[in-house]
């Protein structure tokens, strides 16, 4: 029976050394919305890389950039041609290496979007929290205190009651008082809370917060 579960369980990484030392025939196949990977092991080695339209080393780079991502390992494997010829410990730790610096620039620039969305009029701060509870951008100065854990307790009652009444997951939510709205929007692997004035217009954000998505 296959072995089915998502990297937020089990890192890629530690996916690598468990194929590896166990030495058996397997294939990984990673799913990320419309990106797909693939990984094949033979013999305790890393032996085929596919990540959309890049194959071999860089394929592997690229996967380990995923932190978000369904995976599927399989023990029949289809004949394939050898793609990738580093061994598989000095792949991972270059690759980590890439993946952390890599990383560090996305967030980098994440964190300047931010604090140009919290200068928006309305807007009176904003973050990006990971699904781990991890903080990736903050820019909530002293303006509010609530803690990444409550963004996504939030979230998960919402997909509870979605899930109830039949409906999809919610792409955003809005939360209102008198004096305060937050929303919560979903980007392609964490989620944006930004804390708005309360008679900001959720709709004139929209082009600003779409730079999130890119």
């Amino acid at each position: 029976m296959p072995l089915t579960g998502t990297l937020r369980d089990l890192s890629l990484a530690n996916l690598v050394q468990v194929q590896c030392s166990e030495q058996h025939q397997a294939q990984v196949t990673l799913t990320r919305g419309s990106h797909k990977g693939t990984l094949i092991f033979a013999d305790g080695e890393l032996i085929c890389a596919r990540a959309d339209d890049l194959a071999g080393e860089s394929a592997v780079y690229e996967l380990l950039t995923w932190e978000e991502a369904d995976f599927r390992v399989e023990t029949e494997v289809a004949s394939v041609e050898r793609n990738v010829t580093t061994p598989w410990s000095a792949l991972l730790i270059d690759g980590l290496h890439r993946a952390d610096e890599s990383r560090a620039e996305r967030d980098g620039a994440l964190e300047t979007h931010l604090r140009n969305l919290k200068g928006k009029q309305g807007v009176r701060a904003a973050l990006v929290v990971r699904p781990n509870g991890a903080v990736r951008a903050d820019a909530r100065g002293q303006v509010v205190t609530e803690e990444p854990a409550t963004i996504l307790q939030t979230i998960a009652n919402m997909e509870r009651i979605s899930a109830l009444l039949g409906l999809g997951a919610p792409r955003h939510i809005v939360l209102i008082s008198p004096t305060e709205k937050i929303l919560i929007q979903k980007l392609k692997d964490d989620f944006l809370a930004c804390w708005l004035d309360g008679n900001t217009s959720v709709e004139a954000l929209k082009p600003a917060i779409q730079a999130f998505h890119s």
